[in-house]
């Protein structure tokens, strides 16, 4: 019964880290689509620049995590 529980954490654990990537993602897309329009500022369009930098880079930084846990660094 103790390893369901710890499946069953490890796979919530993922789940959650999953969500968090691909809403960083997202974020990071609807970012980068605002910076498109014509009708707002440069400093709107810098805002929404360095927040998609931002959250691709929380999302890089995510993946690589998971890769060295993957390889037990």
């Amino acid at each position: 019964m103790i390893e369901f529980f710890n499946w069953l954490l490890t796979l919530s654990y993922f789940a959650v880290f999953l969500i968090g990537l691909v809403t960083c993602f997202n974020k990071t897309h609807e970012a980068l689509l605002y910076r498109k329009y014509t009708f707002i500022s440069i400093r709107n369009k810098r805002k929404h620049t360095l927040n998609a930098i931002a959250n691709s880079t929380v999302a890089i930084l995510g993946v690589l995590g998971l890769l060295q846990a993957i390889a037990g660094v």
